[in-house]
Order: structure tokens, then sequence, then C-alpha cells
């Protein structure tokens, strides 16, 4: 069952258990984490800019000059959503990782600058 393979990974050093909550013995990859959620901040703003661009709230002419059109929200938008998956999901995986939920590891995100000599 669940209890022999949890044994299993506290002998291997994966988790360890401290009162009552699991915890990865594996080093978070900091860097990465980190540039995930510069990611997931600037997703955010550019969706929110562009969004709110889009539906009129904020007037694209004041930002961008007289020639400005709804093609500048739509890039904004479009940037905003490429930068905000790829940063919301890898800081959900470390958040739970970090939490020791079952089925997350820091091993799932790729690791970032770190060569292996």
């Amino acid at each position: 069952g669940r209890g022999g393979l949890f044994l299993e990974m506290m002998r291997r050093g994966y988790v360890e258990y401290v009162n009552g909550q699991t915890f990865s013995l594996e080093e978070p990859p900091y860097r990465a984490v980190f540039l995930a959620m510069a990611l997931l901040c600037i997703g955010t703003t550019l969706l929110t800019v562009g969004s709110m661009v889009l539906t009129g709230y904020v007037d694209a002419k004041k930002w961008w000059g007289p020639e400005a059109g709804q093609g500048q929200a739509v890039a904004l938008v479009v940037l905003g959503a490429l930068t905000f998956v790829p940063g919301s999901y890898v800081t959900f995986v470390a958040w739970m990782a970090y939490r020791g939920a079952p089925g997350y590891s820091f091993a799932m995100i790729p690791r970032v600058g770190e060569h292996e000599d």
C-alpha cells in the first residue's frame, strides 16, 4: 500500500516526515522558480493591461499615440497569455512540491542554467 511506498521513499531520502507533514528533501530549483514567478507577474500585467485596452477601460491612443488601434492590445493579450501559462504552471508545481502534496515533486520542474559535470 501507500505506507510501503512512503517508507521506501523515506529510506531513499526523498521525503522527511515531521510533525505529521511530508517534506521533500530534494533541492528546489531556485532559479527556475524565480523565473517562473517573474513570467507569472509579467503575464498577469500584460493580460490586465491588454484586457483593459480591449474593453475600452483605458484609451490606447493615450498610451501609443493617435495611430494606435486594437492591434497593440491584442498583442499584449497574446504575449500575456504566452508568459502567464508557463509561469503559473511552474509556480503551482513548485508550491505543491514545497507543501509535500502527493504527486508533485521539484523534479517535475526543468532546471534552468544548471550544468551537470
